[in-house]
């Protein structure tokens, strides 16, 4: 979420929102900028463990930066004896 809202400021906009949502059993995150500007952050989400994937676009309302998150907890590493 904070590299979501981090694109939106460096959007430079006057505000921006915040929208989650259950997308197929998965967490989906949304931060609107209110501006529309261009984007690097895709990377940088692709690259957040538990991305199962991510997105940009530009609405009548500005960019809107998007990422669906995978709801399964993190397997635990076990070290062989």
């Amino acid at each position: 979420m904070r590299l979501l809202v981090d694109a939106a400021m460096v959007d430079e906009g006057w505000r921006i929102s915040v929208h989650l949502a259950d997308q197929d059993g998965m967490l989906l995150v949304v931060v609107l900028s209110h501006t529309g500007t261009g984007d690097t952050v895709l990377t940088d989400l692709a690259a957040v463990p538990g991305t199962a994937s991510c997105g940009t676009d530009t609405s009548d309302e500005g960019r809107r930066v998007w990422a669906v998150l995978s709801t399964e907890r993190p397997r635990t590493r076990t070290t062989a004896a």
